[in-house]
């Protein structure tokens, strides 16, 4: 009786982790790409991207129509990053990718299927047959990531500050 008593105790111990593993949700962790292997944040600094990318960018500015300054466009053949200048530099705005070198936290990259980024992020914040968004918190200028769809399957990827 003591032997299975011990079995039984030693099999519920187990079986948390035979439940499938992380149940799907959205964090503040989860906003971040990585983009030919380098994490990007939403509000990095432009220079960290020079740094890991280097100069084979095509480049565009304008007139900032919410700062002092010009916004700027860093196109790389794997992603688009946009500015806003700030005090602090010129720093992220949107980093957006048709790329399947890029991929979230939990491993959706351009190519997965919507049941992937439901079944890694849950139901998102907001969405329709061609958009999903997910955010960690709600108000102005919080954080969003977004994957485009076509025919439920992830076209582009993009992690914004911007109103979507």
């Amino acid at each position: 009786m003591r032997n299975c008593l011990a079995l039984l105790f030693a099999l519920l111990l187990l079986l948390p982790g035979c439940s499938g593993g992380e149940k799907p949700g959205f964090a503040q962790s989860d906003l971040v790409l990585t983009v030919a292997g380098k994490e990007y944040h939403a509000r990095d600094n432009i220079e960290t991207v020079i740094e890991a990318l280097g100069d084979g960018y095509q480049y565009a500015e304008g007139k900032s129509c919410d700062y002092d300054g010009l916004d700027k466009t860093y196109t790389y053949k794997v992603a688009t990053f946009y500015t806003n200048p700030l005090a602090e530099g010129d720093l992220l705005e949107e980093v957006y990718t048709q790329s399947g070198e890029a991929v979230t936290s939990k491993g959706v990259k351009v190519g997965s299927a919507r049941a992937d980024v439901l079944a890694a992020y849950g139901d998102p914040v907001e969405g329709d047959d061609w958009l999903l968004i997910y955010r960690a918190e709600e108000g102005p200028g919080a954080p969003a990531l977004c994957f485009e769809l076509e025919n439920d399957t992830v076209t582009a990827i993009f992690l914004t500050v911007k109103p979507v």
